[in-house]
């Protein structure tokens, strides 16, 4: 990915060499700017006369690729549809360049030209973030396995790589834009590093990406980063007293892992660090309450949360965002044997509250409950927020397209919500009431580890919430958003590497917010 060419252009797009030329057209026929009038001119009205009859009706995520015949620069002249005017967003932008890569793929071009940037009303920054993110995402692929002659040729491409000779995009606005779309295209190419990481990860077989593995990737991701790196095995987190993540791990061969990275920033803007964890269940066979065998291997990408939180500290770090922050990674298998957790064991947690577990299949919130106890104890954060593929009843109560997004502090909640609108990651929020609580009271132990059919999405929150220690505290469902079963704009089938993109703009948005900045330096009270 980061030897495709990106950049910003401001000469004449009609001139662009690129093989395929983006102009965006609505649902009225118009296109931005004079565009449509000079097109014309240099294809005798074949512009106009496609759109007059209807023949292309700028449909969202229509797209239709008119050879140029040596009239332009470029092989194709590239027309996406981008439906009303009054809805157009990065969003949507970010599916039509989607859209739009997958069909230059599948011409075997090898460079596109976008002027989606200059669209009226368009924020440059914004607009070529999400270009960028779309043709990427959508060029991703994962076919480190295969083995036929044809993917021989192509044995030296690695992992996630974009397609095989896909060179370049140029992005062309007005020289006034110019600086924000620099900026858009710095931030695309560190948020999508992050992403094709955790892409890989996700689409890795589990017996590949294990948790030693996954301590291994983060360590030398966080070296080149200088972002301080610790990964603690199963004899330390026995010393700690992580009896919770321990007693998940105890089934499998493969030894747990708590992955600890830390980017403090030498101008960091708060006082206190934000608390990042991530379920990094690296397989879960739901143990000895096993999961049916239809779609057990999607998962290999229980561990997404983790992931997101490796690839968000990736790409903070890359952007410089002035934020001191902690990312943890509970990292383990969830395995059916002679020595893994049974039905009606009661295990002690980090800090001491006893889990009666009643269904071993409810072990992600087990393995969260030990790191963010952990977490919170040790790093006293102002605010703490998971991410974790944690329950199926999300996708019934919020499908595929919603994280489910729960808490104890309004204003951060809101704050998230607010974000993953704008950045195509959206959430919903479900409530927390006292009530909900009850249903996880065990008769043997302080808690047990799930409540019953109903409400599963907000029961497994409101375990949660017993070992965030009341700190500001927001956490994200993604069980419905972390996987793809088909193609779709910029998702390819198979791990989406949700959350990235919302926690990484969170976070540049939080290192604006005066209520975590320093505090003056006076002196202490204390005797």
């Amino acid at each position: 990915m980061d030897k495709m060419e990106i950049a910003a252009k401001t000469g004449d797009p009609l001139t662009s060499p690129a093989e395929g030329l983006v102009f965006g057209v609505w649902d009225d026929g118009r296109m931005a700017q004079d565009f449509r009038k000079r097109l014309d001119a240099a294809l005798q009205g074949e512009v106009s006369r496609i759109l007059d009859n209807g023949e292309f009706k700028g449909t969202p995520n229509d797209v239709l690729f008119l050879p140029t015949m040596g009239k332009l620069s470029a092989r194709y002249l590239v027309l996406a549809g981008l439906g009303s005017r009054e809805k157009t967003s990065p969003e949507l932008i970010r599916k039509v360049s989607g859209t739009v890569a997958r069909a230059a793929r599948s011409r075997n071009l090898s460079s596109l030209a976008s002027t989606l940037v200059s669209n009226d009303g368009a924020e440059p920054e914004h607009v070529s973030e999400a270009i960028v993110e779309g043709t990427l995402l959508a060029l991703y692929r994962f076919d480190h396995y295969k083995s036929t002659d044809k993917d021989k040729k192509e044995k030296n491409r690695k992992a996630g790589a974009v397609s095989k000779d896909f060179a370049s995009l140029h992005l062309f606005s007005s020289r006034e834009a110019e600086k924000k779309v620099r900026k858009g295209i710095e931030w695309a190419r560190a948020i999508l590093r992050g992403t094709y990481l955790a892409r890989d990860l996700g689409n890795h077989p589990a017996n590949i990406a294990t948790p030693s593995m996954i301590a291994q990737t983060a360590s030398v991701e966080c070296q080149k980063r200088g972002i301080r790196f610790v990964s603690y095995d199963r004899e330390k987190l026995e010393e700690m007293g992580l009896g919770a993540l321990v007693g998940v791990a105890k089934g499998s061969m493969e030894p747990a892992r708590l992955i600890q990275m830390e980017y403090r920033p030498s101008k960091a803007a708060n006082a206190k660090p934000v608390l990042l964890v991530g379920k990094t269940l690296t397989f879960d066979s739901g143990g000895i309450s096993l999961k049916p065998a239809e779609k057990m291997e999607t998962m290999k990408g229980d561990m997404s949360g983790g992931a997101a939180v490796l690839g968000t500290m990736m790409a903070i770090a890359d952007l410089g965002i002035p934020l001191w922050v902690v990312g943890l990674m509970p990292a383990t298998e969830n395995m059916p044997s002679g020595t893994a957790n049974k039905p009606g064991d009661v295990l002690r947690a980090f800090n001491g509250k006893t889990i009666e577990v009643i269904n071993t299949d409810a072990e992600g919130r087990l393995i969260l409950a030990d790191a963010l106890s952990w977490g919170v104890k040790t790093f006293d954060p102002a605010l703490v927020i998971d991410l974790a593929t944690l329950t199926g009843a999300v996708t019934v109560a919020l499908g595929a397209h919603a994280i489910g997004v729960l808490g104890n502090d309004q204003k951060r909640m809101s704050e998230v919500l607010e974000i993953g609108e704008s950045v195509g990651e959206k959430g919903w929020q479900l409530p927390l009431f006292e009530e909900y609580f009850e249903q996880i009271k065990s008769p043997i132990a302080d808690i047990q580890n799930v409540g019953g059919r109903g409400a599963g999405t907000i029961t497994a929150a409101a375990f949660l919430s017993h070992f965030v220690d009341e700190k500001p505290w927001v956490h994200l469902d993604i069980a419905g958003t972390a996987w793809v079963e088909s193609d779709e704009p910029y998702k390819p089938k198979g791990n989406v590497g949700i959350g990235i993109r919302l926690l990484t703009h969170y976070l540049g948005k939080l290192s604006e917010d005066k209520d975590l900045r320093k505090p003056e330096k006076r002196e202490s009270r204390k005797k």
